[in-house]
């Protein structure tokens, strides 16, 4: 977009969701009273600054964000400060800004949901590959499969298929699958073709199985050939990805429809698609850090290649998903009682709240928060190290 590299878009996405958060403190320290000194575009230097009734409106050089200068957020000897306002006001503030950035997905979804849309609404859900060792190998599925229900249930789309098994892992599922003719020559129309019922258990986890030349492990490596068979993209030393049961799927006749819901099915319908987000997630992080892996953590740096390789490869409809993604994190992570972030701030306020009353010193408190900012810093330090080892590397972060 205007000849510059699509990476940069990720200053103005990250900006404006740094921005959301800080105005949700904003908001709700103006409603409660609470004394705003500044409330800031962007970090300093200052470009220009508009006071109006106590609060200077500010316009700073670096446009990451922003931020919001209270009077006395530690120091409760100011009657208009943060730390004189009750416990309940004061928790309040420090949630808010989490709360804009779990909102802002909510709306963000919907929205899309609600404009005009194209959707797969069904076809035949395709194995394209069948991953060594696998629960798929192990019960005879192969490439060419179609799979028409799993569990009884129709299977229409290839997300109906996830859902289905990922709800049973650890447990049998059987699947109704229209094998094409063996017979070279024959089509793969129905008339031609035999359905199977066929029982596998979906896995919690998938081992890592390295790309080699010469197998003398089986349990946790294979051939080029016989990685190819499940993904053609595989190159030796390669880590096959896999998921439940082992498969790659896609779509074959699909059927194509524009969509357009009415809000009051857009809203609920966003949140379930927020939940699945949220779960996925959270299976993947979990499955990252058993196996000793990065769980899909990234810097800065990290977010800008993933921004680029997205908006390259999908259109500039991957910024709608990355603010998702961005902000969902945003607001988690700010909720996580971590000295410095708004998690680590509300820990103090409730401990207040169950001594009763009596606060930790201020002193005290500013000191575990700028250990805590310090120890941040640090990690997107390391974790920026990692980003540029990635990217030197050639390794994608999206695919």
């Amino acid at each position: 977009m205007f000849g510059l590299p699509s990476w940069l878009l990720f200053i103005p996405v990250v900006g404006f969701l740094i921005f959301i958060h800080e105005f949700g403190h904003f908001a709700t320290a103006k409603f409660f009273r609470i004394r705003v000194l500044e409330f800031g575009f962007g970090f300093p230097p200052r470009i220009f600054g508009i006071p109006f009734k106590g609060t200077i409106y500010s316009v700073n050089w670096l446009p990451l964000g922003g931020f919001v200068r209270f009077v006395g957020e530690e120091d409760p000897t100011d009657p208009d400060s943060l730390a004189r306002h009750s416990v309940f006001r004061r928790a309040v503030v420090l949630v808010a800004g989490s709360f804009m950035n779990l909102l802002l997905p909510v709306i963000i979804v919907t929205i899309l949901l609600m404009v005009p849309h194209d959707v797969v609404s069904g076809g035949d859900v395709l194995i394209t590959g069948v991953a060594p060792g696998s629960p798929a190998r192990e019960a005879g599925l192969r490439r060419g499969d179609m799979i028409l229900a799993a569990e009884g249930e129709r299977v229409r789309t290839p997300g109906d298929l996830v859902d289905i098994v990922r709800d049973r892992r650890g447990e049998a599922v059987e699947l109704s699958v229209r094998r094409g003719a063996l017979v070279t020559g024959l089509g793969s129309s129905p008339e031609y073709s035999v359905v199977d019922a066929v029982t596998l258990v979906p896995r919690f986890s998938s081992p890592d199985m390295k790309v080699v030349g010469t197998v003398t492990d089986p349990t946790t490596q294979a051939s080029l050939a016989e990685a190819r068979r499940y993904d053609s993209r595989l190159e030796i030393g390669d880590t096959i990805t896999q998921s439940y049961i082992g498969v790659m799927i896609g779509i074959a006749n699909p059927r194509i429809e524009e969509v357009s819901e009415p809000i009051w099915e857009a809203v609920p319908n966003s949140f379930s698609t927020i939940w699945d987000i949220l779960v996925f997630t959270k299976e993947g992080f979990v499955e990252g850090l058993s196996r000793g892996d990065n769980p899909g953590l990234a810097g800065p740096i990290g977010i800008a290649q993933a921004t680029g390789e997205g908006v390259d490869e999908f259109g500039f409809n991957w910024i709608w998903q990355l603010m998702v993604l961005i902000s969902l994190s945003l607001g988690i992570m700010n909720l996580l009682p971590i000295p410095a972030l708004d998690g680590g701030r509300l820990v103090f306020v409730l401990l207040e709240w169950v001594r009763r009353g009596k606060r930790i010193s201020p002193r005290r408190e500013g000191i575990v928060h700028l250990v805590g900012f310090a120890a941040l810093i640090g990690f997107v330090f390391f974790m920026s190290y990692f980003d540029i080892v990635r990217i030197v590397s050639g390794e994608s972060l999206i695919r």
